[in-house]
């Protein structure tokens, strides 16, 4: 599962260098100041039975995490690392943070970074979240399965699903990336193809919320 890991580090930083705003941005937008902290709640979630059509449902220890700094919370099939890094963009150097969880030799990785600006016209937001799922995937050496834009209460999203190979495993990535102003939220999971249990992913996707 390590080279999960590694390789989706990577995936990360393709998409926030896909999203670095070249467009008109909104004039003194202060940047947000974030730090590498954030805590999961103290009480595990409870793990109801799902039904998964063709592969194999899991009972993982699913918990509920939270995260102050990141404003957001999402449920993890296990205990996440937590990891953060400078990346040089055209725009200056961004943080990137991102919490890994490993569940059944498949990975499930929340990220997020600030941009210095906002992106005032809301066509080029999505068309940034298209090509942070673009670069992404392509780092993966994948093809995109499916998109549509997605709207989290009022924040643009845009979903997808993905297929491609880690060495010479095929492997499942399914996501959403949102801009909340100017800070990019990267949430997907990815494993192998015949391993990766669909209920889970939905479940983790579909728990994701941003606190504003």
């Amino acid at each position: 599962m390590k080279k999960y890991i590694s390789l989706a580090a990577g995936l990360v930083l393709f998409a926030v260098s896909a999203c670095t705003p070249s467009t008109p941005v909104a004039e003194n937008t202060p940047p947000q100041k974030t730090t590498a902290t954030a805590t999961p709640t103290d009480k595990p979630t409870s793990t109801p039975e799902v039904k998964t059509g063709d592969k194999p449902a899991t009972t993982n220890a699913w918990q509920d995490y939270k995260s102050s700094t990141g404003k957001f919370s999402v449920q993890l099939p296990s205990k996440p690392q937590e990891q953060s890094q400078d990346q040089k963009t055209d725009v200056g150097t961004i943080k990137l943070n991102m919490v890994i969880a490993e569940a059944n030799e498949s990975g499930y990785f929340v990220g997020y970074a600030d941009f210095p600006n906002k992106i005032a016209d809301p066509a080029a937001v999505q068309k940034g979240l298209a090509d942070s799922v673009k670069g992404s995937v392509a780092n993966l050496k994948g093809e995109i399965k499916s998109e549509k834009e997605y709207l989290l209460g009022d924040i643009p999203c845009r979903d997808f699903e993905a297929s491609g190979k880690v060495q010479t495993t095929d492997v499942s990535m399914k996501g959403r990336f949102c801009l909340a102003d100017n800070r990019l939220y990267q949430v997907f999971a990815l494993g192998a193809a015949d391993k990766i249990a669909a209920s889970d992913v939905d479940r983790f996707i579909t728990s994701f919320k941003i606190e504003k």
